[in-house]
């Protein structure tokens, strides 16, 4: 049986990840404005873009064991859509949470 393609969805679903990327990139400029600011060595500026990526590893990594523990698929239940528009509402908390801080 074949289905067609929506490309609508497609469209917005690259549309999400450019945005979601453009986050993740802006760790390139935020980093030197943190180095400066709060006046970081190389070791601890770092530490920003590992607690960065770590946060995804982590985050994974208790879905599957609290899915594995509860016997329940969570991202299956709350289902794809609803689990992007989760990740970038944890994100753009985030990124508004940093915003006020630095400020």
């Amino acid at each position: 049986m074949s289905q067609q393609t929506k490309w609508s969805q497609f469209g917005t679903l690259i549309t999400v990840f450019f945005f979601w990327e453009f986050v993740a990139a802006s760790n390139g400029i935020f980093i030197p404005f943190c180095k400066t600011h709060f006046n970081l060595d190389q070791f601890q500026s770092q530490l920003i873009d590992t607690s960065f990526y770590g946060a995804y590893f982590f985050g994974s990594l208790l879905l599957y064991l609290f899915s594995t523990i509860s016997g329940v698929d969570i991202l299956n239940r709350i289902g794809y859509k609803n689990g992007i528009i989760l990740g970038l509402s944890m994100s753009v908390i985030g990124a508004v949470s940093l915003a006020f801080i630095a400020s």
